[in-house]
């Protein structure tokens, strides 16, 4: 397929970027458009397992990651009460990567240096507000701005609340508050922590919620992040915006406080602000593409934050959409998107049953269930350790 102009990419987070660094190497022009002023800065952490890994590596980017985050090595599954169930080594993928933890704010920075040193054109404060895809003419995309872009696809990698998605199919479902609440921060770490260094994930679970906590890196030196998880109410945005910092602590102490240490005292002791985090999802979409516009990553298909794979599901989306461009040589490119979607769909709805599966693990629960909980953890995660993973773990795009 000859590509008479450059693709548009909506969405400069993980996905975005990551895309343009494939099309480049495929010599396909591409523009990203970000609705924020620049890369982010803020935000909390999140995992990486070793296939979101190998497309990193693919796209030339895994030592600057590797730099910014530390090995999860292996997991510790606990009690609210601080003793150990039971440890599951993490696995490793080819040629020995290995699992990370790192800020959100530092992947979303490295691939987007990335992206822009190879040649990827990256634009800052740009919001969309409107799609035009006329037959004959190349698709245009309106921002806040006043500013016009135009080319001959057009790519919503723009996550759960995508607007391209909006545009382009506004009768599609909107995301969906979970049911639960997932609060996180950052808290001082006196470890000496290096680059790469193997840490323990700690995830620890109460009878009234979860909460989880790792030593990493963030740009100002080691901290220990941490994210509780717990059912509750979703607030009205005014009540959002009005909540404090001292507010969610003693909300999270009122949830965690009576809990094991060093828990309350990461409560106690963060540093910024306490990030409000509420698990939204989608329902699955008819369809991923309209017209020359496709989505990819949660703009597609939302995977739950429980799974650990919303990162690595999309950038497993960037990889294969760009192979399947590269090599497409028919004229509708519609062929292109529905193979595309084929091809993944069945993945992401097994990723997104898994992320379900693990969030009921972490609701509220009688003191009868919350017991029978804890002997399931010591009985069967030794056993994850022996179970193949191979079909989440091992999945690898032939570029």
């Amino acid at each position: 397929m000859q590509l008479q102009n450059k693709i548009l990419i909506v969405g400069g987070g993980v996905a975005g970027p990551v895309l343009g660094l494939f099309l480049r190497k495929a010599g396909i022009p591409a523009a990203v458009y970000e609705a924020y002023d620049g890369p982010a800065h803020e935000g909390g952490a999140l995992g990486l397992e070793v296939n979101g890994m190998a497309v990193l590596k693919a796209a030339g980017v895994l030592p600057q990651v590797q730099a910014a985050s530390v090995q999860s090595n292996t997991w510790t599954f606990e009690n609210q009460r601080g003793k150990l169930l039971a440890c599951l080594p993490t696995a490793s993928g080819p040629d020995g990567l290995k699992s990370v933890m790192i800020m959100r704010s530092a992947l979303h920075q490295a691939v987007a240096a990335a992206a822009a040193e190879a040649g990827v054109e990256m634009n800052y404060g740009k919001r969309l507000v409107a799609v035009e895809d006329i037959p004959g003419k190349p698709v245009l995309v309106r921002f806040e701005d006043g500013s016009t872009a135009e080319g001959d696809i057009l790519v919503g990698a723009d996550g759960i609340r995508s607007q391209v998605r909006q545009c382009v199919m506004p009768g599609a479902p909107k995301p969906e508050f979970t049911g639960m609440l997932a609060p996180g921060g950052v808290s001082p770490c006196n470890a000496r922590i290096e680059p790469g260094s193997p840490q323990k994930v700690h995830f620890v679970f109460g009878q009234n919620g979860f909460f989880g906590h790792v030593n990493a890196l963030t740009a100002d030196g080691p901290c220990t992040m941490w994210w509780s998880t717990a059912v509750g109410e979703l607030p009205d945005r005014e009540e959002r915006a009005r909540r404090t910092k001292q507010d969610w602590q003693q909300e999270l102490l009122r949830l965690h406080g009576d809990w094991a240490q060093p828990i309350p005292q990461l409560i106690e002791s963060a540093q910024g602000d306490i990030l409000d985090i509420a698990i939204h999802d989608i329902p699955s979409l008819p369809g991923w593409s309209a017209g020359r516009t496709v989505l990819i990553g949660d703009a597609a298909h939302a995977v739950a934050p429980h799974s650990g794979q919303g990162a690595s599901m999309a950038l497993e989306d960037a990889m294969l959409l760009a192979k399947l461009l590269r090599d497409y040589e028919g004229n509708n490119v519609r062929e292109v998107f529905w193979e595309f979607e084929a091809e993944r769909r069945p993945r992401t709805d097994r990723v997104i049953a898994l992320g379900r599966k693990r969030g009921r693990s972490k609701e509220k629960m009688s003191a009868a269930a919350y017991w029978i909980q804890q002997q399931m953890m010591r009985i069967f995660v030794p056993l994850m350790g022996k179970k193949d993973q191979g079909w989440l773990l091992n999945y690898s795009i032939d570029w």
